[in-house]
């Protein structure tokens, strides 16, 4: 009796307390194009974690071109056009502006986002990471939201047994939600992958 007890606890352990996937609500029935052009626009930062925004922007920068090959707009390219149109990297673009932006990057899709809480608690056990982003994909011609990922996790979410996958670290855990979200997307053929 004791073994069945034994073995279904490590089954358990070693699953996971089941796997959560991102939320994502279609706006459109956009299908994924041949081959997409995309800008990353600055994410906003809601949290009190300091440079919040910019480490997910960049991770999902950088996913976007390992994960997809996709022709992606230069960083710094996005960031001359918001100072052009004296936008703050915090502030989210209008509509109009949005096709701007689109348009002067020669860019056929915009994805933006918000840090809603990133947080590192310090615990007896070690350091606990919080995360939560909301990721908004825009149509570039006519500046109109398409789809929007809504996602939080936290380092123990990927715990497997004892200290075995366990996060520790903001952007070790945005780098994996990041994926989960493009994962998700290419799942529902939303975003076409070009293989390198």
């Amino acid at each position: 009796m004791s073994w069945v007890v034994v073995f279904l606890w490590g089954v358990f352990a070693l699953t996971g307390c089941g796997a959560k996937k991102p939320y994502v609500q279609e706006f459109s029935q956009k299908t994924a194009q041949e081959r997409q052009s995309i800008a990353v626009l600055p994410f906003a930062n809601r949290s009190r974690y300091d440079q919040g925004g910019k480490i997910v922007h960049r991770l999902v920068l950088v996913e976007l071109v390992q994960q997809c090959n996709l022709r992606v707009a230069l960083e710094g390219d996005v960031f001359k056009i918001y100072r052009q149109m004296r936008l703050k990297p915090w502030d989210i673009p209008d509509v109009e502006q949005l096709r701007i932006i689109a348009v002067r990057l020669g860019v056929d899709t915009l994805i933006a986002g918000e840090v809603l809480e990133m947080d590192e608690k310090v615990t007896p056990s070690g350091v606990s990471p919080a995360l939560s982003i909301q990721v908004r994909v825009y149509d570039g011609k006519s500046g109109l939201i398409q789809w929007s990922s809504l996602y939080r996790r936290e380092g123990g979410d990927y715990q497997k047994m004892m200290h075995f996958g366990m996060v520790n670290t903001v952007s070790e855990l945005g780098k994996k939600m990041v994926q989960e979200i493009l994962g998700v997307w290419k799942e529902k053929g939303l975003l076409s992958c070009v293989d390198s």
